[in-house]
């Protein structure tokens, strides 16, 4: 009988210490990597979906296990001493549950032992539900990913303006955001020649364009070698005949269009530049891109000045405004 009464009695510290483990992960964020069949999530899903069960049934094991401790002493000992020896053995079973040698070696053996657990707890979740208790207040939990963040933020819409909702989503996706996206393409960039006079009817035509800096191109557009700023052209003596290259800025910087703009807005701001040249892998020109282009998609809005006059430059390309490559007897194949 004593051996019964020990068994039961280590059984029941054992029971005891034992931790059932919460899920880690929001809803929000368990969802979205079950959506990409993440094991772990699955594993965390069903810590979730069993947790109160897991509770109930340590309860009714810690019950049983005491009634068994209760009625062996009583037994072996008699009504009065054996009342007492279980009351002070029951008393002194939380503590030594919650030894730190108890607890964390019965809990690294549960852990070992979850994966299994879980699946055959959720078969008996018919009957375990009726023992469930009070659920146990939620702790909250850390952000776990940039898309929960844009979540929450998009959920926070009594606190925060719409305009502070865009710029926190522009925020935590700008390092995701490739320069080919955002740049303005070859088709619709504005150049001019090295070898160009500045006469009255090309600046009247550069400020038609609204733009103020342009690539200054040596024979074709994949030679430039140059950026022309507009500002630099108001302190010229009008009585004197300017070419391009001599008032250009003969630095050119490049960027590779499959860079982020993360990488384009440091390098505009360590180069203090405010245009760089977009390249593909065969160094060809494939279009521009510009400070603004990289704060705009940082903050979620559209900067406008007095220079611009078109919202979505590849918006614009799309249509062809300019004709590019449509002959009278041009087709599609």
């Amino acid at each position: 009988m004593l051996v019964l009464i020990v068994i039961c009695y280590s059984l029941l510290v054992i029971v005891m210490a034992v931790q059932p483990r919460r899920s880690q992960l929001s809803e929000f964020e368990l969802q979205r990597r079950l959506e990409h069949k993440d094991t772990e999530a699955k594993h965390q899903w069903r810590r979730g979906e069993t947790y109160r069960d897991i509770v109930a049934l340590r309860r009714i094991a810690e019950v049983l296990l005491s009634v068994i401790v209760v009625t062996g002493l009583v037994a072996e000992f008699g009504w009065l001493t054996g009342i007492v020896v279980a009351v002070v053995a029951l008393l002194a079973a939380a503590p030594l549950a919650a030894r730190d040698v108890v607890r964390h070696n019965v809990n690294k053996y549960y852990d070992v032992l979850e994966p299994k657990i879980l699946p055959r707890v959720q078969l008996i979740q018919g009957y375990t539900k009726f023992f469930r208790g009070v659920t146990e207040r939620t702790v909250p939990r850390d952000v776990q990913s940039r898309e929960e963040y844009v979540h929450l933020s998009q959920q926070a819409s009594h606190v925060l303006s719409p305009h502070e909702r865009k710029m926190i989503e522009g925020v935590m996706s700008f390092d995701d955001k490739v320069v080919r996206d955002h740049m303005t393409p070859r088709s619709m960039m504005d150049i001019i020649g090295a070898h160009e006079l500045l006469g009255p009817l090309v600046l009247d035509d550069l400020h038609k364009t609204g733009h103020s800096h342009f690539p200054v191109l040596d024979g074709d557009i994949d030679h430039i070698v140059g950026i022309l700023h507009i500002h630099s052209l108001f302190n010229l003596d009008n009585k004197k005949s300017h070419m391009v290259a001599d008032v250009m800025e003969p630095n050119v910087y490049y960027i590779r269009e499959d860079q982020t703009l993360a990488d384009a807005l440091a390098a505009c701001i360590k180069k203090r530049r405010h245009l760089l040249v977009v390249i593909n892998e065969f160094r060809e020109t494939v279009g521009v891109i510009t400070i603004e282009d990289a704060v705009e998609q940082l903050i979620g809005q559209k900067i406008l000045d007095q220079f611009d006059r078109h919202d979505d430059l590849r918006a614009v390309a799309a249509r062809n405004p300019r004709g590019n490559n449509t002959p009278a007897k041009s087709s599609d194949v």
